[in-house]
C-alpha cells in the first residue's frame, strides 16, 4: 500500500506539472525557438527565392537610371547603404541602378516637408548636374517661395513664384508638370544667375525688397534649406 501510495503521488504530481500553464507556456516557447533557429531560415529562403524568380519572370520594365527613392526603398534590403553611399552604381541579378545619395536625401527631405515634388528627386538632381548649378539651389528656393510647392496659384505646379512663361493673368507662370518645372526653372537659373552665384548674390534680383531689408530673409531662408539638405545628405543613415 504505502508504495501504491507513493506511484499515485507521483503521478498527480506529473499531472499538476503537465497542466501547469507555464509549463506549458515554457514548452511552447522552446518549441518556437527550435522552429526560428532550424526551421524558419530553410523556409524563408525557400519562399524569398520562390517570389524573387516569380518577380523577375513577370516583370518586363528594366530599371536603368535613377529611379525615384520609393521605388528604390523596394529593393532597400538588397544592398547595405554604408557600404554603398561611396560607390556609383549597384548591381543585382536583375536589376540595374544608379545610386546617388543626393537623391535619397532630397526625396527624404522633401517627404519631411509633405512636398509634392518628393517623387522628383533624381529631377533636382540630374537636371542641377546637367546645368552646373548646385543641386540643393532650385527645391531650397522653392522651399522659400511656396513651402516647397504646397502654397502655388491652382494648377501652375510653380513652387518658385517664377514669371515669364505661360503667365496666368496674374503673372504667375504656368508648367504641365513639375518635372517641366524643374527642368525649366534650372535651366533659367544657370543661365540668367550663373552657376556660382550664393543665395547672398541672387536674392537682389530675385527678390528685391529681401535684399533692401537688413534681415536678408530671402536668402538666410534658402540658405537655411541647403544646409540641411547637406546635413541629410550627410547623416543618411540616421535619418
Amino acid at each position: 500500500m504505502p508504495e501504491q501510495t507513493a506511484q499515485n503521488e507521483n503521478i498527480s504530481i506529473q499531472n499538476k506539472i503537465l497542466s501547469s500553464s507555464i509549463i506549458r507556456i515554457a514548452l511552447f516557447l522552446t518549441l518556437l525557438s527550435v522552429y526560428y533557429l532550424t526551421l524558419s531560415p530553410k523556409i524563408e529562403e525557400y519562399f524569398s527565392k520562390n517570389i524573387s524568380s516569380y518577380a523577375r519572370e513577370s516583370s518586363d520594365i528594366p530599371i536603368n537610371s535613377l529611379t525615384p527613392v520609393f521605388d528604390i526603398h523596394v529593393y532597400a534590403s538588397e544592398y547595405n547603404l554604408g557600404t554603398q553611399l561611396n560607390t556609383d552604381t549597384y548591381t543585382s541579378n536583375t536589376k540595374f541602378f544608379t545610386l546617388d545619395p543626393r537623391v535619397l536625401a532630397m526625396s527624404k527631405f522633401l517627404q519631411d516637408y509633405h512636398s509634392p515634388m518628393a517623387k522628383y528627386a533624381n529631377i533636382f538632381v540630374e537636371e542641377a548636374d546637367k546645368n552646373g548649378l548646385d543641386w540643393r539651389l532650385v527645391a531650397s528656393i522653392s522651399g522659400v517661395e511656396s513651402a516647397f510647392g504646397n502654397l502655388i496659384p491652382k494648377g501652375s505646379n510653380n513652387g518658385w513664384g517664377w514669371r515669364g512663361i505661360n503667365g496666368n493673368e496674374d503673372g504667375w507662370s504656368m508648367f504641365a508638370s513639375w518635372k517641366d518645372a524643374i527642368t525649366h526653372i534650372t535651366n533659367r537659373l544657370a543661365e540668367g544667375y550663373g552657376t556660382d552665384l550664393t543665395p547672398f548674390d541672387i536674392e537682389p534680383s530675385y527678390c528685391p525688397p529681401c535684399a533692401a531689408n537688413p534681415a536678408h530673409l530671402w536668402a538666410n531662408g534658402v540658405t537655411n534649406f541647403m544646409n540641411r539638405l547637406q546635413y541629410y545628405v550627410d547623416n543618411l543613415e540616421d535619418l
